[in-house]
């Protein structure tokens, strides 16, 4: 796996958050998100799935993600 490297974080204006909680918080969660996709991916192409297949089921499910809470 390669090393994971910490993300900028924008808010809706665009600038940078200066928070270090907040990022400390978003840098975890996208961290655990990273490993399980490449969990998920690993286990796809060990049972026969097409790379590209999978990258793009994956990216389409990214893209379709909406903000939920209080919805």
């Amino acid at each position: 796996m390669k090393k994971f490297e910490e993300q900028l974080w924008l808010d809706k204006e665009k600038k940078i958050i200066s928070c270090d909680e907040t990022n400390k918080v978003l840098n975890e969660n996208f961290l655990e998100i990273y490993n399980i996709i490449q969990s998920s991916f690993d286990d796809a192409v060990l049972m026969g799935c097409d790379e590209n297949n999978v990258k793009e089921k994956i990216i389409k499910l990214v893209s379709e993600l909406k903000f939920s809470i209080g919805k």
